[in-house]
Formats: C-alpha cells, structure tokens, sequence
C-alpha cells in the first residue's frame, strides 16, 4: 500500500483524515439510524401491548366492584324493617349469608338510620354499637339513598387498611331505614390479588389508585397501600393521570426509577389502575440490539485506533529518540542543551519549541534558587512560630526558631510528631474549623485559637494557614502570632469601663445595659422584677470623722455583704458615691408574689446591717435605707425606674432610717396588709379565734347522710374572714399544720359528743386535709391519736383529699391511705376532675367516694362539656365500686340533672348552707321532728 500522498500534509492532517474516514462512514450512520427508528417502534409496539393488558384489568376491577354492589342491592332488598328493628333476627339473617361472606374478607354489618351497628358479621370485629355515620359511604347511604364506594381507610374496629361499600336499606315506601355495609380487607387476599395474577407478569408493578383521595388502594406491593401520592408538584406525569388521562408514557415513580406505565381508569369507584415496567425490563429488547451495536462499534474503534497508533509511531519516531536522550540526560544529572532540528514538519517545529523551553528553564531554574534562599532567611529568622506539617498525616516536617521560642519545644523534639502527639490544641474543636477552611479555600487567616506551650500555659494566638506542596506532596505552612499580652490589656480596659474601681462591683454604665435588657425579657415573658436601692446611713459623718479611706473600706465591705444576700443571676451594682442598686430579674408573673420576693432580699439586707464592719480593728456600725420598685409590666426607660426605686429610698429614710418601702403606695398597702394579716393569724391560733362549721350532705331520698367540717376565722376587728383571705397565706407560712391539725381534733370531738344524741349518731364528718398536711411523716398517727384522745369512731370519719397529693410521692400516700383505711378511717377524693389524677393510681387508692366539683354542676345545665365531665366521674365512681356527691348543688334543677346522671348524693346550698354547731343540731331536730 502507497501512503506516499499523505508526506505532504500535517501530522494532524493525517492522523484526523485516517480516523474519521472509518467512523464517520461507518459506525456513527448506522448508531443514528438504530436509535432513531428502531427505538421508537419498538416502544410504541411494548406501550400498546402494555396498555391492552392494564384495560383489561381495569375492566374485571369495575365489573368485580358493580358487580358486588349489585349483590349487596339485592341483599338490602331483602331486609325488613322487622328484621332490623330486632338485632336477633338480622343477625341470623347476616349469617345465612356465606357466599356473601366469602366476596367480603372484611366483613359486613347493618346499621339503622342513627349509624349505629345493629348486627354484624364476623361478630368479633366488635363493630356493634358503634357509630358509622360519620363515614362517608355510610352517610350517603343514609342521607343520599345511593349505594358509594368509600375512600380507602383503617378500619375503625379491626383497625386493618379496607374499602367499604355501603347500599341503602329501605322499606316498602322507598324510604332509607338503614344501610348495609361491606369491607374488603385489603391486607389480605382478596379479588384484586386474582385479578393481579391474571393479568400481571413476574416482573410488572400494578397500582389501583383513589385519585379523588390521593390514596393507593391496592398495590402488587402490600406495604403502599393506603400509602399517599406524592404531592401535585412532585411528578407532573402522574397528575395528568389523575386528572382523567388514559394511555402509556415513561416516568419516573415516587422510587426514583423509570418505568413504563400503562393507565386505564375504573368507572365505579372514580379510581384508576396502573401498570409500571420498569425500562429495564420493558425495552430489553432494544437494549440488547444497542448492546450488539456497541459492540461492533467497540469493534471497529480498536481496528481503527490500531491503525492510527501505526501511522502514529512511524511518524512520531524522531520524537521517541528525542524522549530517551531525555531521560538519558535526567538520569545522569548533566544540563539541558538543545537538540538539532531536521524536519519542517509538526515534530521539527516541536523540537525547536523544546529549544526555547531549555533555555526558558535555565532562567527560571536560577529565580527559583534565589526565592528558596530568600525563603529559608525569613522561616529562620521571623519572631512568629512557623510550621510545615505534611497535610495527609499531620506530622511536623519543620519549625522554626520562634516555634521554639514561643512554644517551648526544639525543633528535634517535634520533627515527626502532630500536634494531637504534643497536644498543642486544648480545644480540639478549634482545630477542625481551621482545617475546614483549608479543606475549602485553601487558606486560613488570623484565626483566634488558645494554644498551649510545652510547660502547659496557655496563651491566645492568631493562626494563619495556606497550603503549599513540597516535593510535589501537599503540606500546610501555618504563621502562629502570640496575642495573650494584648487580649490580657484589652480585657483589662473592657474592665475599666464596666466595672467600679473601688468595689469591682458592676458601674453605672453596665448596671444600666443590663437593666435595659432585663426590662425587655420581663415585659415579653410576662413576668415581673424589682430594683432594690440601697443608700448607706450617715455615710457623710464617718467620712468627716474617720476620713475618706476608711469611707472607701466601708465601701468595699458593704459591696461583699450585698453580693452574698442575692441570687447567682441577680446584679449588685455601685452607682455612685455610697449609693447600691440591686437588679432581681424575673421574680414571678404575679406582682404580689414578686414585691414579697424583692421584700425578703431587702430584708436579709437589712438584717445584713445588724453585723458591725471592721475597719482596720475599728468595729463600726451602721444602717442603711432600702426603696424597691417593680417593673416589668410595661416597656419603659432605665431611668423611669430608677427615679422610682430613689423615691421610695427618700420614702424609707423619711421614716427613720434602716428601713425599706415600696414606691407603689397600693404595693406598699398590699404588703403590709399581707404581714399584718400572718401576725393576725397566728394571734389567731393562739387565741382559738376559728372555729367549724358544717355542711349537711344528704342522698336522693333527701336525708342527711353526713356533714363536711369547714374552718371559719371570728376576728373580733374583722368578723368572720372568708376562707379564701387566709387559708393560701395559711399554706404558705406553714400555719396550715396547726390549723389542720386543730380542725382534725375538733371534729372528731364533735363525732364523739353526737355518739349519745340519737339523731346526730349516724351521721359522718368529712374533714380537709392540704397536701402539706397530709405529706407529714407522723400524719398517720396524728389522725389515730385524735380518733384515740376524742373516741370518736374511725369509720365514721373521711378525709377529704385534693388531687395535686397525687401527683407527689404517690407510693407513700398510697401507704398512709392504706394504713388508716386498716383502721376504718374513709377517704374521698374533693374537687375531682380539677387537678391532677391517673387512673392507674386512681384504681390502687383505697377511695371511698369522689367528689364532683362545683365548678363542673355551677354550668351543667348550660354547659355540655361540664355535664359530660359529671357524667364520666359518676360513670367512673360506678366501674369503680366508689360512692360519687356533688359539691355546689344550688337549684332544684341542678339535683335533677346530676340524679339523672346517676349521682344519688348532693352537698350545697339547696340543702343548707355551712351552719354553725348549734344551728345544725336544731336542723337535725327539725328533720326528725317535722
């Protein structure tokens, strides 16, 4: 073969005209006419073959679900208004029907025109007396007279995903008396699962979707039924299917995979069934036939790549021997020098190229060994540490002198090692966020780490990165700059500004910041703080006396009492001269609870004062004088308070120093009323100034069963103070142990006086005991040392408890119950449904009675939520075994709602209200004697 014409045009030239003369002829003519004629056909032909297949099955579906309608219609025919009025009958009707059965694994029930379940088979799916009308395809049977197919759904009873159909029930006049309905249990076999068989291959996915429900009714894969469709936006293909479109096309499923599906729709229910070949399945076909392709194509490439690396190599040989004098010239370490050049053609202008390139190398090799010299200069020399570590591994490969200086280490002791080897990084964190910015830009710049030197001090640097390569291997050079002298000064200078010099206390400036901020949280989290402004007494007279440094020791001094009177959170600032201001954040939501919170810390303040300083061996005392403002129930200025909190300063030492007020007049009112009251009641107990009243509780003949025991207060200034003023002061002081403890006696002596009189002998006393009664550790021998001291009848005595002693320590007030129920004592559980209550405690609580309360009877007659709670406490009392009364019964009306509830005892003002000892007794004569 002559290829001499080719010697007279370019490598390039006939490299290209070689190459593409066998591929552009050959291989790329018959790719383009495979894949843009045969494909095509081949996946029209497998779309409509695919399509026949999923219309046939959409048919037997629709003509499997008429068909079933059908036979439920004519099951409806045969119901008789008799039949469904007697549960008996239908049920016996419902289970003649076994063929009916066997089209149904769901089951199928009846039910009247309230939705109610009359009959139902299998009886045990539970479904009598169950309520279907909320049901969509129960309701339109019932409302609309059509038979429906329901949306898929879990099965109220079986709780199994199932479809329903329902079919009106009508009587001789055509009007809808009921419904029978039908499930198809769609997790097991079923007609759809024949149908699948029938007509599906191994390989094919199907799908009977609802689109109306966006629901999977049935699926060749168990677990998506009832599955969601994707939402609107997900699979356009997809929403033109549910939207009426009928055909085959190729999209990718909720998967992520291609498939070829095939959708025809099913008239009687709304829903659609879809057939999905995956791709890779359905055009095997044409994939095998570009497989052969390829082939022949791979085929042809190396034929044709075998000839051009030929035609190359003969051409391209002057360049191999260029290449190994190369080498030759590399491997013996001696210079460059050009080589001669012999050809015109691409390979003589490529040797006169690598001329230039020598001499271009020489130059640059030069430059570069004077930049490797500069470089070694200034790693040795700079003041900073530098570091060279290998970036895959870490290890150090070089430091230099202020390395060494900065950290402690020599250059031999690093070599070799990590840092995590020398434990340079205390805070590990901070070295992955430098090696993050390296891993994405390449660099990192001054970033602020605390390191630690050899002898383990710590110090804060500024560490800068860049990556760099080294022997063609990437490493890292990091420039570390010792700032701790400068953080130390600006710290110092941060101090200076926010901090008093005397005290080290907080300053006017901080104290401010800190209040603007505190006023804003109080204000958005609805709570209430205080300013409490503390004012040294005389503080001028020791200052002339003594002088100004013993003033300025006294300063320092009070500056530590104030810091330890107060809580961590809490801020003690110094503000000027012998002037202290303390910030209580968030003290409560409720204004009283939070002044007499700010009250107590002025308080310990005070007492605080009662100590003498020691000024250099000198003991002095003094005072000082408290005002305290609250804020946070508004948004305002930090001077608004503060002008408060000084008034009310003004205000105390007005009134004779070493004393503390309130700037709110009403606040001030508010708290002295609230002292004056505790000293008035515990003045109280020791004058034996309360005194019981009693409450008759009768049952549903209108006899009085027993009586509850109520502590009344006779102030000889006030009269008589209602419960609610005293009993949550009593709870919180702690008067209320004495105060329980004296109405426990006083009850049971009261039971034990009426043992002789016979028409008071019957009767029961209910006594209130508070949960920090009761949660006493000798509560259970208190009440058996009254019943003892009195000799009262323990059987005849109940204790009424609240719900919120529940929900502490339950074990041990389940012991203490248990303990004196063995004694005879009963116990019934007040204001049930209020508070707290579990019914897995409720059930081992030796109970007696729950009480409803009058919160729930005040509105049972206008309210429907309050009388389904009566009704469920009376229906629990019943499951129970306990007695149920309710408290607060008012009107006539009120004890027939409750009695028709079931609850056959009231307690309230219908009946009488709380009466004093003797008043009760003549009650009692009157009733026995009309």
């Amino acid at each position: 073969m002559n290829w001499s014409w080719l010697q007279k045009h370019s490598l390039k030239t006939r490299a290209t005209l070689f190459t593409l003369s066998i591929f552009l002829i050959s291989i790329w003519s018959l790719a383009f006419y495979a894949d843009q004629t045969l494909r095509k056909d081949m996946q029209r032909l497998l779309g409509e073959q695919q399509f026949s297949t999923v219309t046939l099955l959409a048919n037997e579906i629709n003509q499997e679900l008429s068909s079933r309608i059908h036979m439920m219609e004519k099951v409806a025919q045969d119901i008789r208004p008799q039949t469904l009025a007697s549960p008996e009958d239908l049920q016996d009707q419902l289970a003649k029907l076994v063929v009916f059965q066997e089209l149904f694994n769901g089951g199928i029930f009846v039910t009247a025109l309230d939705g109610i379940a009359r009959a139902s088979l299998p009886v045990s799916a539970n479904r009598l007396g169950v309520n279907y009308s909320d049901r969509d395809y129960i309701a339109a049977a019932l409302r609309e007279g059509r038979a429906s197919i329901s949306r898929p759904l879990v099965g109220r009873t079986l709780q199994i995903p199932v479809i329903a159909m329902a079919v009106p029930i009508r009587d001789v006049q055509g009007q809808v008396i009921g419904a029978l309905a039908a499930g198809i249990n769609l997790g097991k076999s079923n007609f759809l699962d024949r149908v699948e068989k029938d007509h599906l291959g191994k390989t094919g996915n199907y799908l009977v979707v609802a689109p109306q429900y966006r629901l999977i009714v049935s699926s060749s894969d168990k677990s998506r039924i009832l599955e969601t469709l994707p939402p609107p936006d997900a699979n356009p293909m997809l929403e033109r299917f549910i939207r009426g479109y009928e055909g085959t096309e190729v999209l990718i499923n909720p998967l992520g995979e291609q498939v070829l599906a095939s959708v025809k729709r099913i008239p009687v229910a709304g829903w659609y069934a879809a057939i999905a070949l995956p791709t890779s399945v359905a055009f095997a076909p044409i994939r095998a036939m570009q497989e052969r392709l390829l082939l022949a194509t791979l085929l042809l490439t190396v034929l044709a790549g075998g000839l051009t690396w030929w035609m190359l190599r003969r051409e391209l040989e002057p360049l191999q021997v260029a290449v190994r004098t190369l080498s030759a010239l590399s491997e013996t370490n001696r210079p460059l020098h050009s080589f001669p050049v012999t050809r015109q053609d691409e390979i003589g202008q490529l040797i006169s190229a690598f001329n230039r390139l020598v001499l271009a190398l020489k130059q640059r090799q030069e430059g570069l060994e004077e930049s490797e010299e500069r470089y070694r200069t200034a790693f040795r020399t700079s003041p900073d540490a530098l570091t060279i570590t290998r970036l895959s591994d870490g290890q150090y490969l070089d430091v230099n002198d202020g390395f060494s200086h900065l950290f402690g280490w020599t250059r031999e002791e690093v070599i070799g090692k990590t840092s995590r080897d020398i434990g340079i990084w205390p805070n590990w964190d901070e070295r992955v966020v430098l090696m993050r910015a390296i891993e994405a830009d390449g660099h990192c710049e001054n970033l602020e780490a605390e390191l630690v030197t050899k002898d383990r001090k710590l110090i804060t640097t500024l560490v800068s990165a860049n990556v760099i390569s080294l022997a063609g291997e990437p490493c890292l050079l990091s420039v570390t700059h010792d700032i701790t002298a400068r953080k130390e000064t600006l710290r110092q200078i941060e101090h200076l500004a926010y901090a008093d010099a005397l005290t080290e206390l907080p300053n006017r400036r901080l104290f401010t910041d800190r209040l603007k901020h505190a006023i804003a949280a109080n204000v958005r989290h609805r709570q209430y703080g205080a300013l409490v402004y503390v004012d040294l007494d005389n503080f001028k007279t020791l200052n002339d006396t003594l002088g100004h440094d013993m003033g300025d020791l006294l300063l320092q001094k009070v500056a530590r009492r104030l810091s330890v009177c107060v809580r961590d959170e809490d801020m003690v600032a110094r503000i000027g001269g012998d002037e202290f201001v303390v910030l209580l954040e968030q003290l409560s939501p409720d204004p009283e609870a939070a002044a007499t919170g700010a009250e107590k810390v002025a308080e310990k303040i005070l007492a605080a004062f009662d100590l003498p300083f020691s000024l250099n061996k000198i003991e002095h005392h003094t005072s000082c004088s408290i005002g305290i403002t609250l804020f946070g129930d508004q948004q305002e200025n930090t001077v608004d308070p503060l002008k408060r909190a000084d008034l009310a300063m003004y205000q105390a030492k007005a009134a004779g120093r070493n004393a503390l007020r309130f700037f709110d007049p009403q606040m001030q009112a508010m708290v002295n009323m609230r002292a004056a009251l505790e000293v008035s009641l515990r003045e109280a107990l020791q004058k034996q100034q309360f005194l019981l009243h009693y409450q008759v509780q009768v049952n549903d003949a209108g006899e009085i069963t027993g009586v509850e025991a109520l502590v009344r207060w006779q102030d000889p200034q006030r009269g008589l103070v209602s419960p609610a003023e005293f009993i949550p002061l009593a709870e919180e002081t702690g008067l209320i142990l004495p105060l329980g403890n004296w109405a426990l006696h006083t009850a049971c002596a009261q039971l034990a006086r009426w043992r002789d009189q016979p028409g008071m002998a019957r009767l029961t006393m209910a006594v209130n005991v508070s949960a920090r009664q009761f949660h006493q550790d000798d509560f259970v021998a208190q009440v058996l040392e009254a019943l003892a001291s009195t000799g009262a009848k323990a059987n005849q005595l109940k204790l009424e408890l609240t719900e919120s002693m529940l929900a502490v320590n339950i074990d041990d007030v389940i012991a203490k119950m248990t303990a004196l129920r063995a004694q005879g004592v009963n116990f019934s559980l007040d204001d049930f449904g209020t508070g707290f209550s579990s019914l897995a405690y409720l059930k081992r609580l030796p109970l007696d009675q729950l009480k409803i309360d009058q919160g729930f009877v005040r509105d049972i007659l206008v309210d429907p939520n309050d009388a389904a709670i009566a009704k469920m406490v009376v229906a629990l009392g019943n499951s129970l075994g306990l007695k149920v009364i309710a408290e607060g019964v008012e009107t006539e009306a009120q004890r027939e709602a409750l009695a028709g509830l079931g609850c056959r005892s009231y307690q309230g003002y219908l009946f009488s209200r709380p009466l004093p000892i003797l008043e009760l007794e003549t009650l009692m004569r009157m009733r026995d004697n009309p």
